[in-house]
């Protein structure tokens, strides 16, 4: 299913079905369609920020950047040792079907590890026959690295008698107040003030949906779209509830409270809005070096002809940033660079599009599909070139994870010292998107790119 994240057109409140596999449905609304500086307290329906906004001796749209093909200052990571934790196999399971891909939706748990999470206080979480789980400890959540903003939610949990859990949304890893500083989406027996589909403190589950059973799995679904929250259990609609607190983003939490409670088959879908596919490359500058970049049909981005890239004007600090690309010849080595000094050539954050292996999927040419190059490199090789590709880099402050269709490949915390350029040390500050072409084999498609920024 094509994106229907138009740039130019507001996002209705009506829901649309989207079929996902074993049954489910979830729901589709349309996007914000434009788009504000993440780093700067704005609304979202202000017009973008530009990198003339940003940098006041900013070069004109078309100018010559200052510092083409700029000289690489840091060196490739040597291979570490093959890490026998992971399982390949099962990586390559769960990537997600080509529909669910299709309208951004990626796992947020992986079935064998606690890759994306930090445990925010004592509980017993841990990885049992796929499954997350927590027995015992301290109440407390277990929260993604990364915060996001406006999503769609759905997992599913099993509690045994009398479990008190929940799931937390745009949340603090520490919550004091659900009616204040998150929204808890309650999971409780049915004599609990706020029973399983509540928001704790702000809306109590509808008399129409049917009280789960402790000791089977039920569905979970949320709808968190600026100030509108929607919810459903299994498929029967739970709370529709207008937030008013001013919550803009925040990590996703799972509560461990009393009783046992597991969860497995955890998405997330950030809703975002659209760059690609375009009717024009007004967005970008003019390509640096010998790159050719050309709109194809359906508006994707075709880059071919040599070494260079292409610059989006808009700069972007944190968000959610999500490429759907093909290679069309051998061995494309390509990037996706972020938080890139305006201007310059490629001095930004890369992550690395490359499908090469050597000998084991977990032993990546040049970093690997979704790498954080020469950084972070790809825990697995999650893609195959002749294969329509599928990659989510959200960049949150120091922290920066990515994955591929749908499965998380990397997930990284920036611990160098300050620099203006992300390849000499750290960088926190709004910079500008690249896509890059890095020699004269090159030959890829890019055929959307949505971003979903982060306050």
């Amino acid at each position: 299913m094509a994106r229907n994240f138009g740039r130019n057109v507001k996002r209705p409140f009506a829901i649309l079905p989207v079929i996902l596999g074993g049954g489910l449905v979830a729901f589709q609304l349309g996007c914000d369609n434009s788009p504000a500086d993440p780093r700067a307290a704005v609304d979202k329906k202000d017009p973008p920020a530009t990198v003339a906004n940003l940098k006041q001796d900013s070069k004109p749209a078309d100018a010559a950047p200052k510092n083409p093909i700029a000289p690489q200052v840091d060196t490739k990571l040597a291979d570490a040792p093959l890490d026998p934790t992971v399982d390949v196999e099962k990586l390559l399971a769960a990537r997600l079907p080509g529909d669910e891909l299709g309208v951004g939706w990626i796992r947020l748990f992986d079935g064998q590890s606690l890759m994306g999470w930090r445990n925010a206080g004592n509980a017993d979480w841990k990885v049992e026959d796929d499954v997350l789980v927590a027995t015992q400890g301290e109440p407390g959540l277990l929260c993604t690295s990364v915060r996001f903003s406006d999503f769609e939610l759905m997992l599913e949990y099993k509690g045994a008698d009398r479990t008190n859990s929940g799931v937390f949304l745009r949340t603090p890893s520490i919550p004091t107040n659900p009616a204040k500083d998150c929204l808890e989406f309650n999971i409780a027996p049915s004599d609990n003030a706020f029973p399983t589909g509540s928001l704790v403190g702000r809306a109590k589950v509808g008399e129409q949906v049917d009280a789960p059973e402790s000791g089977e799995w039920h569905t979970l679904h949320a709808l968190i779209d600026r100030d509108t929250i929607k919810t459903w259990v299994n498929g029967q609609a739970s709370t529709d509830y207008m937030d008013t607190t001013g919550l803009t983003a925040g990590f996703i939490g799972l509560q461990f409270r009393e009783g046992t409670i597991r969860f497995r088959n955890i998405k997330v879908r950030p809703i975002s809005y659209a760059i690609l596919p375009a009717k024009e490359l007004k967005d970008f500058n003019s390509p640096v070096g010998d790159v050719k970049a050309e709109l194809t049909a359906d508006g994707g981005l075709m880059l071919t002809g040599g070494k260079g890239s292409i610059e989006l004007l808009q700069p972007h600090a944190n968000g959610c940033f999500q490429i759907a690309l093909q290679t069309l010849a051998e061995n494309v080595n390509s990037g996706f660079f972020f938080r890139c000094i305006p201007g310059e050539e490629l001095n930004g954050y890369e992550a690395q599009i490359h499908h090469g292996f050597k000998e084991d999927r977990r032993r990546p040419v040049d970093a690997g599909m979704g790498a954080i190059f020469r950084r972070q490199n790809a825990r697995a090789i999650l893609s195959d070139a002749a294969e329509k590709t599928y990659v989510t880099v959200i960049a949150d402050g120091l922290l920066i994870s990515s994955w591929v269709n749908g499965v998380q490949v990397v997930d990284w915390q920036d611990t160098r010292k300050p620099d203006e350029n992300p390849r000499k040390g750290s960088r926190v500050e709004a910079g500008t998107i690249m896509l890059q072409s890095h020699d004269a084999e090159c030959k890829i498609r890019f055929d959307s790119l949505g971003i979903c920024p982060l306050p």
